[in-house]
């Protein structure tokens, strides 16, 4: 034999090998302990009495907890069978389709076989009974409704399908965020289909408390809100302060070029009187200079007065509205100008502060 096929087989062989140490070792791990069989054993006989007796209430609380701990073709079978006698058609069907479906081993327990039958038989009987819900929900996008049918939560998969529901009294209820909650009530006959319909409104009281969330607090679709510093805009009208300033600047330049243009006639007009034919004795030279001054003072505020003028004219039909926001956790002083005019012996001006 050649090299190649005794490596296959030798390979072949150590993986089954572990395979099937793997499945011993899981199932030994798995393997219930002699005190979870005994108890399941006390509790499904309890159970299989209580059901024998017509208490079939009771018996489900102890049939489950038996199978829990260690399963049983016979107690399952029972289990099923008092879900369904109780009207829980769907979690009894479902048991005894497991009960069915399970492969018994050839050498099987004649109580096993026998509950696999019977468990057929009643699945054939109770089948046919169990009904079927079809849920319509409108007015709300299907991913953010949240259904129940008697509290149990409904998947939204399941919207307009026929839901596998028991017969008899059922509530069905619809949510979502920011609308109202859709409720309806509905007898569900043995074996029948019915459709309820959901629709949805919106809540207004949801969308005013989403716009008036607390402070502190994140409001949907918006900015967390802070408590420390509270900020409010409001929108103002045209801005024409700087219009102001500027016709202020301009008055005050059109006052000292008038106050300069006075003062300098009244000089020209001495001088006029001193000088002779246009000859000035020395002694008025200090007049000659102030009425230099005072001239160049005077057109220069007149210069400075039009400017002004002219700059506010244009800041007054340019003033725009804008937004003020004051905080209240803090207040900054408003900025002010001040502007005032000087006049010296031989100059004049204009200045100004901010305070």
């Amino acid at each position: 034999m050649d090299i190649e096929p005794r490596l296959y087989l030798f390979r072949t062989s150590f993986l089954s090998c572990v395979a099937l140490l793997a499945v011993a070792s899981n199932a030994a791990a798995q393997a219930p302990s002699g005190e979870d069989v005994a108890s399941a054993r006390a509790l499904g006989i309890e159970g299989v009495r209580l059901a024998d007796s017509g208490n079939c209430t009771a018996a489900v609380a102890k049939l489950q907890a038996a199978e829990k701990l260690y399963h049983a073709p016979t107690t399952l079978e029972r289990l099923g069978e008092c879900q369904v006698n109780l009207g829980q058609l769907v979690a009894g069907t479902e048991n005894l389709n497991r009960v069915v479906r399970e492969t018994l081993p050839p050498n099987a327990p004649p109580p096993f076989v026998a509950a696999q039958q019977r468990a057929a038989q009643l699945l054939a009987v109770a089948q046919p009974r169990i009904g079927k819900l079809r849920i319509h929900v409108e007015g709300a996008p299907l991913d953010k409704v949240s259904a129940t049918v008697d509290g149990t939560s409904v998947p939204s998969a399941l919207f307009d399908s026929g839901r596998p529901t028991d017969p008899g009294p059922h509530e069905v209820r619809a949510t979502a965020p920011g609308f109202k909650t859709a409720t309806a009530s509905l007898q569900l006959a043995a074996g029948s289909e019915q459709q309820v319909s959901l629709v949805l409104e919106s809540d207004p009281n949801a969308v005013l408390a989403a716009g008036s969330a607390a402070p502190g607090t994140q409001a949907p679709g918006g900015e967390a809100q802070s408590s420390a510093v509270a900020s409010t805009s409001a929108s103002t009208g045209p801005n024409r302060v700087p219009a102001f300033i500027a016709f202020g600047v301009g008055g005050v330049g059109v006052v000292i070029g008038a106050v300069s243009g006075i003062m300098a006639l009244g000089t020209k007009s001495s001088l006029d009187n001193a000088c002779a034919n246009k000859v000035c004795p020395s002694a008025s030279q200090s007049d000659i200079d102030a009425l230099s001054t005072r001239a160049t003072v005077s057109t220069i505020g007149f210069i400075v007065g039009a400017a002004g003028v002219a700059l506010g004219t244009v800041l007054l039909v340019t003033a725009r509205g804008g937004e003020t926001r004051t905080a209240a956790s803090s207040s900054s002083p408003a900025v002010r100008l001040r502007v005032h005019p000087w006049l010296g012996v031989a100059s004049a001006g204009v200045g100004g502060t901010f305070e």
